[in-house]
């Protein structure tokens, strides 16, 4: 549904850019849009489509994946491509560039529509739940500008270009003012939303779609108030005396959730973990997870690129092995044993033979659900990155062979029923050698541009539960940390954890939510971002494949063209040049 856009009321909102985004008010006021039920849901459908859910953009352009470069979790294949550029900017005070999001013409025309529908003369339940789904999608505006800028102007009402002057240039609230503002409006809307809709119309916000937005708020609010620091009396940095509030906040939203029945942890493939996990993001039919998502139907002209970027080289054509993961982030998932993931650099060499199944094979489900690798099955065959191979002929000579169209002249049916190549496709060999794999759908064949339908989960319950065990630890509640951190484990068939540190509370988030949007955020929530990025140029393998051993020669290789740079300034945005001398009441971000 949220694909339906009305034409005329995006062209009428079409207006003024200044101030704020001002634009000019009779365009609705005064219609008969807040007459009719059938406008005003299109009117709703179009501040859905409107509300940027997904950092990814256009889905079917090579914006796809934004933040996963910018975390340090993956790198897109090309230099020119907007993640890579995002993740190697050095941010300034010209502006946020590609992660900019300053949404104040998305909030008038929310206030617009809210005091619409509120002077109308639709029955009270009616205008209560539409008013409410509004409402939710400027908590969720508000919550993607704070936790880029600190600070902003929180408006609730619809600016008259004859308002005062403190009106038309209002200044910045304080962190805490907003992430206050949130918590309210989504305690407020709780009890009008419905607990579920006809369809599982999960497009759409629930109850619990609004304490999962109060949930992770008043976590980020929490870490802010713990780790951060207090600047412009306020406008950046929460007092840490309140970081305990927040995590109570973030902590009572998560176990309403967690309490209700309607929600568990996805688990349809128990005696499979891998394939369980998969099923996770693909599986839209009563999926127990799912909170809330953002749906996607190509059937309606509504599809995005996802698979054909991922899907490797050798099962589509066009652009393919697009997201490339960093050998750093490999090192956070641990094998299935419980023993430590990061692997040994010191036997990464040129006279070294490596197993690849004891390499990438035996770690935890997680990684091999949310990676290609090496050798992994991908519709019903074996995936390659090996650069070349090295092989005994026929005199005893040991040779090696970087060509795509050289078969191994060996007999090897039985091991590689389509043959092997000398060398893997172009395009799986030149970055990093472990590919993006995580909500792929494997039964899309062939993978083409904009004929993807899987939904994107926005809120799923693996989440909640991450957020009500890092509210819990900084509470000193650590039984039920614990218990909630083992039944992420327990899905993911991972060894149970006897006890908690801060260290593996973050790894245990990392790896579950990696991908889906969340690692740049809570690195400069943790304030850990200058360790974990700044001056690094992540690494990829190089790998060489022994047909006669059936093993890799691995070696390390540079997967970015420069070092990266993140300043302690960078935990808060710039709101940038243009946008102070629009608004000359708002005050720029320490360091700018």
């Amino acid at each position: 549904m949220r694909n339906i856009i009305i034409a005329f009321i995006v062209t009428g909102l079409i207006g003024c850019t200044k101030v704020l985004d001002i634009q000019p008010l009779d365009m609705i006021a005064g219609t008969t849009v807040f007459k009719d039920k059938n406008l005003i849901e299109a009117n709703l459908l179009s501040l859905y489509d409107r509300t940027k859910f997904q950092e990814l953009g256009n889905q079917e352009n090579f914006r796809m994946g934004l933040l996963a470069g910018p975390g340090g979790e993956c790198r897109a294949f090309g230099d020119w491509q907007d993640p890579y550029i995002a993740s190697i900017k050095i941010y300034d005070n010209t502006g946020s560039g590609l992660l900019d999001y300053w949404a104040y013409t998305a909030i008038r025309q929310i206030n617009e529509f809210i005091e619409g529908v509120k002077g109308s003369s639709f029955e009270q339940t009616y205008k209560d739940q539409k008013i409410s789904e509004a409402r939710f999608l400027r908590g969720f505006i508000y919550h993607q500008m704070v936790k880029r800028f600190g600070g902003v102007p929180i408006i609730t009402k619809v600016q008259q270009l004859t308002d005062p002057k403190e009106e038309l240039y209002p200044v910045r609230n304080k962190e805490a003012e907003v992430y206050d503002f949130i918590a309210k409006e989504m305690d407020e809307i709780v009890p009008l939303l419905p607990a579920a809709y006809p369809g599982n119309d999960y497009g759409r916000p629930t109850k619990f779609a609004a304490l999962a937005l109060k949930s992770r708020a008043m976590l980020y609010a929490g870490s802010i108030a713990k780790f951060g620091t207090v600047a412009l009396d306020g406008v950046v940095g929460i007092p840490a005396s309140e970081a305990d509030r927040y995590f109570t906040a973030a902590m009572d939203a998560s176990k309403a959730i967690m309490d209700n029945p309607a929600f568990s942890l996805y688990n349809k493939v128990p005696t499979d973990p891998v394939k369980n996990f998969t099923q996770l993001f693909t599986d839209e039919n009563n999926n127990p997870e799912i909170i809330f998502g953002v749906k996607w139907d190509a059937k309606l002209l509504k599809g995005h690129s996802w698979d054909a970027l991922c899907t490797p080289a050798g099962f589509t054509s066009g652009w393919n092995s697009n997201f490339n993961v960093f050998l750093e982030f490999v090192d956070l998932f641990d094998y299935q044993d419980g023993r430590s993931g990061v692997m040994n650099r010191t036997l990464l060499t040129s006279s070294r033979l490596h197993d690849i199944d004891s390499l990438f094979g035996k770690r935890d489900p997680r990684f091999r659900a949310s990676t290609f690798y090496p050798e992994c099955i991908w519709q019903g065959k074996k995936v390659f990155f090996h650069s070349s191979t090295r092989y005994k002929n026929a005199s005893g000579q040991v040779v090696t062979s970087s060509s795509a169209t050289f078969m191994i002249p060996n007999s090897v049916s039985a091991q590689f029923p389509d043959g092997f190549y000398a060398k893997a496709p172009d395009r799986n060999t030149q970055k990093t050698g472990v590919y993006l794999r995580k909500r792929c759908d494997e039964a899309l064949t062939p993978a083409a541009s904009a004929q993807s339908s899987t939904d994107f989960i926005v809120f799923r319950l693996g989440e909640i539960l991450l957020n009500y065990a890092e509210a819990a630890f900084y509470l000193n509640k650590t039984t039920e940390a614990l218990t909630a951190i083992n039944r992420i484990r327990t899905r993911a068939a991972m060894p149970q954890r006897t006890a908690l540190t801060e260290a593996n509370i973050r790894q245990e988030r990392q790896v579950e939510l990696a991908f889906e949007e969340h690692r740049y955020w809570d690195l400069r929530r943790w304030r850990i971002a200058e360790q974990e990025l700044n001056g690094k140029r992540f690494q990829g393998l190089n790998y060489v494949y022994d047909f006669d051993a059936k093993k890799y020669i691995i070696t390390l290789k540079n997967a970015e063209g420069v070092a990266r740079v993140f300043q302690p300034r960078h935990y808060y945005l710039p709101l940038g040049i243009d946008r102070i001398a629009d608004n000359p009441s708002l005050v720029e971000n320490p360091g700018y």
